[in-house]
């Protein structure tokens, strides 16, 4: 009997393991695209070329896969609205009809976790993996991998009203922030590099010069 509920036990950890190793993994690549580490986003890919303050945009679709502790009809529409009000804070143009581009997004996994112990804790977590990809006419100009997780302020005792609302809140508004930051800084970033560059070229230049005469 020792042996049989020993094996059991084994046998429920080594699920729960495996379950945690599936869980940490990213979701692959769209198909054709390869991503590389990011500043702001796990992984991501920026077609060569691609001016992202050039086109206008269509934000959507979105689908959640996985969810454990929130609905995804509680999800979506402040995810639709905080990166609405981050386009737009960021000088992108979003267009009704006829969009040149178009991001869609799936969350691949969704949870808010700690409410059992949210008495004595004083705060609940929240924590995603998303993935999506901006195409135009057709073709992939920048795809992203990202994971986050955040926790409410702590505050022991009974929750503050809305408090998973505004946890959920928080997470769409940065998931936002990171995708465009990538999006966005990502080009200035190159070009700060490659002045910076240039500008030690040059002045090895100058000194070589300077030794020459």
């Amino acid at each position: 009997m020792r042996f049989q509920a020993y094996t059991v036990l084994g046998g429920g950890l080594a699920v729960m393991l495996l379950a945690g190793c599936a869980a940490s993994r990213l979701p692959l690549p769209p198909v054709g695209v390869s991503l590389q580490p990011g500043k702001f986003v796990q992984e991501y890919y920026l077609a060569p070329g691609f001016a992202p303050e050039q086109p206008t945009y269509a934000l959507g679709p979105f689908t959640v896969e996985n969810s454990r502790g929130v609905g995804p009809g509680n999800f979506i529409p402040l995810l639709q609205e905080e990166l609405t009000r981050a386009w737009k804070a960021n000088g992108l143009k979003l267009a009704g009809k006829q969009p040149t581009c178009r991001l869609a997004a799936t969350i691949h996994r969704i949870s808010i976790s700690g409410r059992g112990w949210r008495f004595i804790k004083g705060r609940i977590s929240a924590s995603l993996t998303a993935s999506g990809v901006i195409t135009c006419r057709g073709r992939i100009v920048f795809a992203f991998v990202d994971r986050l997780s955040l926790s409410s302020p702590v505050n022991p005792g009974p929750p503050a009203p809305g408090e998973t609302e505004l946890l959920l809140r928080s997470l769409s508004r940065e998931l936002a922030h990171h995708l465009l930051n990538e999006l966005l800084l990502h080009r200035l970033t190159a070009e700060a590099r490659y002045k910076s560059a240039n500008t030690l070229s040059s002045s090895r230049g100058r000194l070589l010069a300077v030794v020459i005469r």
